[in-house]
């Protein structure tokens, strides 16, 4: 294991690179390749120097040619020995102008490494920083491979905690584990078709070393580790000079490490390998023109994850094993390309294994689930029974910044010190490998409540090729309900989707005339109490559906957990279903509908909904096979239980209705005295009300529901947190959110207002231009936004009195100037590590969380919109706005509409406040679709590049470029 003093070394170096004006760390480490490169070259020219005098034979390869160079120099001055104790001048002035143009001219050096260097530039600033990396490289030993590998592993690290470039570095544990399972063999050929930093060659070197001491011994075997058993692909050469390095310095002399671009390539290596191991990039689209046909072929699409898994399979000889990560969306989604590849693998192939991993393993996806596939090459079939495990932590944070959450001997697949049971809890990489070399032991044995479990094939074929584990997984409650004797939803009721889009509505028709044949249920308008019929939307087109909405079915939403699964009357028999809605309808009498709606309400009902990717979306087949309990009694005593329980409620709307009743009276015609008593009669009433109703209901709720789209989503995570950790990590992330979220608002009204000279916003400017906005520089917009608004008279939207202090002191500045502190203090390593000072940690920022959502309602007043649509209005002077309310937590946001005085632009985004006052939140907010997971979200930018502009999303940390926001930050900044 690397010392703490080399660590050291590493970390004084980077610094020294990041004081010199070098902050890229692609940059960096690629500076460092070429210098180690150097080094060995020397090294090696030693080597033959020795082997000449101790033969007393002229040398068989001068690596430094004799004569000299164009300027009449000796090439035997550009060795590392020489320039290593020369004037940090004089060095600079030989590696500068020498030894990087020698460098360039290996090319006809038969190595991969002398490959790679032909465009080697040379970055390095200035003379001080050159002579600082040559003294602190110039100790290392070349020939020490471990020390040197290790090294070099620990400076790659770097490269995941940098942000955007940390897409080409897979966690290193994830790496081993892999391996570990795979196994791989002295004879084995193994392939990585997306190789970036060699991290899965390099490891699979250092198992066959570790695992087969003997089979180096061998000449023949020597030759092939050298130089036949291991290829890798990238088609970028930064990568390639930085794996070819790493292969080298874990000991490997010629790897097969070139350039090619993977999927545009027809596959001329077709079932060469008998290893592939790979994490090819997680999502994106490649035009079909520029795609090999050979991998059209086999499964037409443009998606890049499911080209990787079908190259994976051209590439493996028959009988040759694969390990390759896919984002979720590839075991489940529903397009028929998704569904063929799994096809293939089940029924070409021999699919062997699937392994869930937690969200958060990979830092440039932070929050995107995925997965290992482990399959063998038949060409015949063979999949029987497919092995699945869910990996819940892997003993690192899952926060973006991998702190170890155990000590070094007990981290990774193979640690020194065996867990704990508890400490299996923090790290299930170790029991994945064991029970993966069990699957066709002890693992047989295993119940699908298990961590792990073995599916029959003829079970995934019936479900459509389905490889999401949870498809399978069988929760303790469903086995009880199974002894139970519970009843499949499915075989008593039809479970069908709604059908008319959102674009087929036509909102503005309300007249009673409208026939309802032609009206939809839209799955927006199922709240607590079900709209009247004539409320309704009408379809735009004619068109006749296949089915109709029927008086006793049951129609809920299929995202979200406020599904408000309601019964539909009488009055409704023939209404149109959207889409988004859920409908179930009974063919049977086992149970009352009014029993089937509490149930499908229930938390046990939701926790059997089958889910999907990070949105909690169910589907009808997946609907289907929920179990429902039995209940004793007869269906009119259930159902008059029912209605009991639906007393309450009338009950609450009773008390809400007096509320409002109290509160309309204050302000009723009567002296000062008289109001005054009423207003205390009142504030006494409702904060008893309020208090008892606390006790019932989630008190984030309402967060959820009413706050813009991004804090919405982090209120959610939170509440449904299943591990102490990870509400800890979600706490942290909805503060983010909600300061991102003020933030955003602050600045599009700096910018609205003409605000732009305010110190804070300057410093904001500054900052994305300087490469990264901190939560502090946000933090200082909102303060500023506020205080200015306040000295104006203005309320900017509620920013005003929401950031105004209180007495003593405290508000809601002040709860989040706390926030940031802990949060950076979490974010920079020095967070809670124990159970119980997470546990401490989790309340103080929970209790400063929850004052800073509720100081922040003005979130919920002013409406976020998407306009969609403008059209002028002759009759009110007016322009008619039909937009999309970013709110809540769920993207099928509600359509709205308003007017206003002033045209508003397509497609970007606004505020709206209960007054009608609005302005822009772009550049400083803008949705788009994600390129990750595909669903839409709310990108900020956080720093400039020359020409583009990085955004980053606000809750889940995917990244973005764009040049429009680019041009428009940059034109309000410099006006």
């Amino acid at each position: 294991m690397i010392t703490g003093e080399l660590k050291s070394k590493i970390d004084r170096l980077w610094d020294a690179f990041w004081s010199g004006g070098i902050s890229n760390p692609l940059e960096v480490i690629e500076q460092i390749t070429y210098l180690l490169f150097i080094k060995r070259l020397d090294d090696l020219h030693t080597l033959e120097e020795k082997k000449a005098i101790r033969t007393g034979e002229p040398m068989e390869r001068h690596i430094f040619p004799e004569s000299c160079d164009d300027q009449g120099c000796k090439y035997d001055d550009l060795r590392w020995s020489r320039f290593a104790h020369a004037a940090p001048s004089e060095m600079f002035k030989i590696v500068s102008e020498r030894v990087f143009p020698f460098l360039r001219t290996l090319g006809g050096d038969e190595s991969t490494y002398s490959h790679h260097m032909k465009d080697a530039r040379f970055t390095i600033p200035n003379p001080a920083l050159l002579s600082r990396v040559v003294d602190m490289l110039d100790g290392l030993r070349m020939d020490d491979r471990d020390t040197m590998g290790e090294l070099y592993e620990y400076a790659l690290s770097k490269i995941a905690t940098a942000g955007h470039n940390g897409q080409f570095r897979t966690p290193q544990h994830i790496i081993q584990s892999v391996v570990e399972m795979m196994a791989p063999t002295p004879t084995d050929e193994i392939c990585d078709p997306a190789c970036g930093t060699a991290g899965f060659l390099v490891e699979a070197g250092e198992y066959v070393r570790r695992t087969h001491p003997d089979a180096l011994s061998d000449t023949v075997q020597q030759k092939h580790f050298h130089e036949g058993m291991f290829h890798g692909f990238d088609f970028d050469n930064t990568m390639l000079r930085i794996g070819s390095m790493n292969m080298l310095l874990h000991g490997v002399e010629n790897p097969d490490i070139r350039y090619r671009d993977s999927l545009a390539e027809n596959v001329s290596e077709s079932e060469k390998y008998s290893l592939v191991m790979a994490n090819p990039p997680f999502a994106g689209s490649i035009d079909t023109d520029s795609t090999s046909r050979d991998l059209q072929r086999l499964v037409k699409t443009k998606k890049i994850e499911l080209l990787f898994v079908a190259l994976t399979i051209r590439l493996l000889k028959p009988g040759g094993r694969a390990a390759v990560i896919v984002p979720d969306g590839v075991l489940f989604g529903s397009s028929k390309a998704h569904k063929e590849i799994r096809r293939i693998l089940v029924e070409e192939h021999r699919l062997d294994g699937v392994v869930k991993l937690p969200k958060g393993t990979f830092t440039h996806h932070l929050g995107v689930p995925a997965a290992i596939l482990l399959f063998t090459k038949t060409n015949s079939g063979g999949t029987d029974l497919v092995w699945f495990y869910e990996v819940t932590a892997d003993g690192w944070s899952l926060d973006g910044k991998q702190t170890p959450l155990l000590s070094w001997d007990k981290l990774g697949p193979t640690p020194i010190t065996k867990l704990t049971a508890t400490e299996h809890d923090m790290s299930n990489l170790p029991d994945l490998v064991a029970r993966w070399k069990e699957r066709d032991n002890s693992e047989r044995k295993r119940n699908r409540t298990d961590q792990s479990f073995l599916v029959e094939k003829h079970n995934i074929v019936a479900n459509d090729y389905d490889l999401s584990l949870q498809r399978y997984r069988e929760s303790r409650e469903q086995q009880r309900l199974l002894e139970e004797k519970a009843l499949r939803l499915g075989d008593f009721a039809e479970v069908f989707k709604g059908w008319v889009p959102a674009s087929d509505l036509d909102r503005t028709e309300r007249q009673e005339a409208v026939p309802k044949e032609v009206r939809v249920l839209h799955p927006s308008l199922l709240t607590a109490v079900l709209p009247e019929v004539g409320q309704l939307p009408v379809r735009k087109t004619g068109r006749e559906p296949k089915r109709r909405l029927s008086s006793g079915d049951i129609v809920g939403r299929d995202l979200g957990e406020s599904r408000h699964w309601t019964v539909l009357p009488e009055t409704y028999e023939g209404v149109q279903a959207g889409q988004g809605l859920v409908v179930i309808r009974p063919t049977g009498h086992a149970f009352p509908p009014e029993y089937l709606v509490e149930y499908l309400s229930s938390n046990q009902a939701e926790s059997q909904f089958p889910r999907y990717d990070v949105v909690p979306r169910i589907r009808s087949g997946g609907l289907a096979d929920i179990l429902i309990p039995p209940c004793d009694g007869s269906h009119i005593s259930i159902t008059s239980a029912m209605l009991k329980v639906k007393e309450g409620v009338k009950e609450a709307r009773q008390i809400l209705s007096m509320l409002d009743e109290s509160r309309v009276k204050v302000f009723d015609n009567c002296t000062s005295s008289e109001r005054r008593l009423r207003l205390d009669a009142a504030a006494e009433l409702s904060a008893l009300t309020a208090q008892n109703l606390r006790k019932q209901k989630h008190p984030y709720q309402a967060f959820q529901d009413a706050y813009p789209y991004a804090i919405a989503r982090a209120v959610r995570r939170f509440r449904h947190s299943s591990s102490l950790q990870e509400r800890h990590e979600s706490a942290i992330q909805c503060v983010e959110s909600l300061i991102l979220s003020l933030g955003i608002v602050s600045l599009s009204l700096a910018a609205d207002r003409g605000w732009q000279d305010l110190s804070e916003v300057t410093s904001w400017s500054e900052s994305v231009e300087r490469g990264g906005v901190s939560l502090g520089h946000w933090l200082g917009v909102i303060r500023a936004a506020g205080n200015f608004a306040r000295k104006g008279g203005d309320e900017a939207a509620g920013l005003a009195q929401a950031t105004a202090t209180q007495k003593g002191g405290k508000g809601l500045i002040s709860d989040l100037e706390s926030l940031v502190s802990l949060r950076n203090k979490v974010r920079h390593g020095a967070g809670p590590r124990t159970q119980a000072e997470i546990e401490k940690s989790l309340n103080n920022i929970e209790q400063l969380m929850f004052r800073g959502l509720s100081a922040s309602s003005f979130l919920a007043k002013a409406k976020w919109v998407y306009p969609t649509r403008l059209s002028w209005v002759p009759e009110s002077d007016k322009f008619r706005v039909s937009a999309l309310a970013i709110m809540g937590d769920h993207p099928d946001f509600e359509p709205l509409e308003f007017d206003a005085s002033q045209p508003v632009g397509d497609h970007r985004l606004y505020v709206v406040s209960e007054n009608g006052d609005r302005f822009p939140l772009a550049p400083f907010c803008v949705l788009e679709d994600c390129p990750s997971c595909l669903t839409p979200e709310l990108y900020y930018p956080d720093r400039l590049s020359r020409s583009t502009a990085l955004l980053k999303s606000l809750d889940r940390g995917h990244e973005l470029e764009s040049t429009e926001v680019f041009a428009a930050l940059y034109s309000w900044m410099n006006p």
